[in-house]
């Protein structure tokens, strides 16, 4: 069985605790006795770390999932939950055809059986230590690093996840600067944020901004930005107007947008325009419009 990535409106799900298999490439391997149980309602995958019985070196101290066509280099951002009875170092590690070593990162764990969200930065580091265009097939996760200290140990893992905004299933980062024109539909997540990873054995403070990455990839003609079916966090419209100066952001399902004050959807005191930006004649109006800078719902 051959494992496939599933795209929803919030990123790019590797695991979710109920449509992959185990022990096959269409789920965890057999590394660390990987079961799906359930933690209040909710299916995780559960790991139990032990010796090697033979084949590499501390082999059964990571769970390993294939993660198939997964477009890791371009969405660059590794999540998920984790949970278990120590404080540790968590490493995640990519890992390439014929058992390679490709990129790794690690994240601090420091709420002992509870469940953390655990954040891993690509995009960032020296050339050595990012993901290659190719052959990143495999993602280890590490809940001690490389060492035995957890051996006998279980450890909780769910929801799985590469995050950052895509346009039309792809990802963003991956498209050229200026080349997104018209009217564009952005899906998957778009936030900034910092944390630390750590790369060449130093921690390093790493700061990301799809809001920033998204208006890099905008033409400046662009012509309206649907967000409404991104997750979304830590807004910050204003990089996207100051290049895109007449663009209309549309935020909600509802098709409210939202623009700059001094735009034309505010218009001379008095006039009415659609949520489009057209001004709209006469004074009865159906529907939701906008007049001298607020929304109001016409019978």
């Amino acid at each position: 069985m051959l494992f496939a990535a599933t795209i929803c409106n919030a990123q790019v799900v590797l695991w979710n605790g109920d449509d992959k298999e185990l022990n096959s490439d269409g789920g965890f391997w057999n590394r660390a006795d990987p079961t799906v149980v359930e933690d209040d309602g909710n299916k995780c995958l559960k790991v139990t770390l032990r010796g090697n019985p033979g084949g590499w070196d501390q082999e059964h101290h990571n769970a390993a999932l294939p993660i198939g066509d997964a477009d890791i280099k371009g969405l660059r951002r590794v999540t998920f939950r984790l949970k278990m009875a120590d404080t540790h170092n968590v490493m995640v590690q990519l890992e390439g055809k014929d058992g390679a070593y490709n990129a790794k990162r690690i994240f601090w764990y420091d709420t002992p059986n509870e469940w953390q969200v655990m954040v891993y930065e690509f995009a960032l580091g020296p050339e050595s230590e990012k993901i290659t265009e190719t052959g990143s097939n495999v993602l280890a996760i590490w809940p001690y690093e490389e060492t035995a200290q957890g051996e006998g140990k279980t450890v909780y893992i769910d929801d799985i996840k590469v995050e950052g905004p895509m346009v039309n299933d792809r990802a963003v980062r991956a498209l050229p600067d200026n080349s997104l024109t018209g009217e564009v539909v952005v899906t998957g997540v778009i936030g900034k944020g910092t944390y630390q990873n750590t790369w060449s054995g130093d921690w390093h403070t790493e700061a990301y901004d799809d809001w920033a990455l998204l208006a890099a990839k905008l033409a400046p003609t662009a012509t309206k930005l649907d967000i409404s079916g991104a997750g979304r966090w830590d807004e910050d419209l204003n990089v996207i107007k100051a290049k895109c100066p007449n663009i209309v952001i549309v935020t909600e399902t509802t098709g409210i947008l939202t623009v700059k004050q001094n735009s034309s959807l505010n218009g001379k005191k008095g006039e009415r325009y659609s949520v489009f930006g057209v001004r709209m004649n006469g004074n009865a109006q159906n529907g939701l419009y906008i007049q001298d800078g607020k929304k109001y719902f016409g019978k």
